[in-house]
């Protein structure tokens, strides 16, 4: 079966997480719809929770950084400019309880002008608008959501 190409999306943690781990509930669904996109960002902030959560399973850490490496995703450091526009973000959505991490996805997508996101965290990114108003494209539903 051929693999067709979808536009670019950006990965937050759970949904890597789930990408990289064979038994997780949505394995399956995230490696298809990631594997899927013609770019797949993963943000700076993400990088260094997917390493919190995989601290004690380092193959698996070390083969999501070999796929960096090779160009299977694109990593994306946060500008400084970036970080500021996420501490915004995070008190605009003060109530949600965002956090920089995830506050700094969405100016990551509203710089990339791109609105597809990989996320178990249903809770908070169905509910963020980017700055020109316009709601994420969950690309999966999880049959467990986050309710961080």
């Amino acid at each position: 079966m051929a693999v067709v190409s979808t536009a670019a999306l950006i990965c937050d943690t759970g949904a890597l997480l789930d990408y990289i781990v064979n038994g997780a509930p949505d394995h399956q669904r995230f490696r298809l719809a990631i594997d899927r996109a013609r770019t797949r960002y993963v943000p700076g902030l993400v990088l260094a929770e997917v390493d919190y959560f995989l601290r004690d399973e380092r193959p698996a850490m070390n083969a999501l950084m070999h796929d960096l490496a090779r160009g299977a995703f694109t990593y994306a450091p946060p500008a400084l400019d970036q970080l500021a526009r996420a501490m915004e973000i995070d008190r605009r959505y003060g109530h949600l309880g965002l956090g920089l991490v995830d506050a700094s996805l969405v100016a990551l997508a509203e710089d990339l002008g791109i609105r597809r996101l990989a996320t178990r965290d249903v809770r908070h990114f169905a509910t963020v608008r980017l700055r020109d108003g316009s709601a994420f494209e969950l690309v999966v539903h999880p049959i467990d959501p986050d309710d961080s």
